[in-house]
């Protein structure tokens, strides 16, 4: 691929009549994502990948980019195969070397849903989603002029949370009545996890509000729950810079409930 001077690629292999052949379609600028979502391959497709210019990264326990290094670009070349091995490379200024460990990732996941493998599990609880999809919103709300101290602050921010929506008080005692705590708001959004785990929040994907990103039906029946969790998870900024956010914006004592409320998602 490099003497053809295609860096940016979707990548197969064909099977026929016993013969296997390499082929690969220049991205033109396109996501890889945006060529995959949804596409099932052939029967004839013995593996699909993707060749594509990027930046190294780490990845936290919920397989959210943490931060990206001060290296120069890279080219990274996946491909996987029916049967789930996958081999990887990253050609760098110093040469060329195989990837660490098993390809993961979104582009590998997408890879291997066309092929209607199985991605990597999900994260054990929904916790992490509702935790950054609150904070999200007191972001928004609070830059958007709402108050930013005081009782009528927090019953406000209270309320912006999913577990107020989405949870029957009837069944959440502690939800008879507007948290009044970090703690009863803590129990709550454990309840709210247990009552939406991701394989229900998958075939209702209408639930979590967020315009920005694709939650269709149709998308989510694609994807495995590990990949929706995954593709779900990643339409948030990361939860430092949230949290930050949400010091920058609330008086002190607020934003110390807040905390409360949210940071045993990330210390476990």
């Amino acid at each position: 691929m490099a003497e053809a001077k295609v860096e940016d690629a979707i990548l197969r292999v064909t099977v026929i009549d016993g013969r296997s052949t390499l082929a690969w379609f220049p991205l033109d600028g396109a996501h890889p994502l945006d060529m995959l979502f949804r596409f099932v391959a052939p029967p004839h497709w013995r593996a699909v990948g993707v060749s594509c210019r990027g930046w190294s990264h780490q990845v936290d326990r919920w397989g959210r980019i943490q931060g990206r290094t001060d290296e120069p670009p890279v080219n990274v070349t996946v491909l996987i195969d029916r049967e789930g091995s996958a081999a990887g490379l990253l050609r760098t200024d110093q040469g060329v070397r195989a990837l660490p460990g098993r390809p993961e990732g979104l582009v590998a996941d997408a890879c291997r849903r066309t092929l209607g493998l199985p991605t990597a599990p999900p994260p054990d609880s929904t916790e992490g989603l509702w935790a950054l999809a609150w904070l999200d919103r007191i972001v928004e709300t609070t830059t958007s002029g709402a108050s930013r101290s005081g009782p009528t602050a927090w019953r406000r921010l209270v309320g912006l949370h999913p577990a107020v929506a989405l949870l029957d008080p009837a069944a959440v005692p502690v939800l008879a009545t507007l948290p009044t705590g970090p703690g009863a708001l803590r129990a709550a959004a454990t309840g709210l996890a247990e009552a939406w785990p991701w394989p229900r929040i998958r075939s209702e994907p209408q639930v979590i509000r967020m315009p920005w990103l694709d939650l269709t039906p149709r998308l989510a029946a694609w994807m495995d729950d590990g990949m929706w969790a995954r593709w779900v998870l990643s339409g948030f900024p990361q939860p430092d810079d949230l949290r930050a956010a949400v010091h920058s914006l609330l008086a002190e004592p607020l934003a110390a409930a807040v905390d409360q409320v949210v940071e045993r998602v990330w210390s476990a």
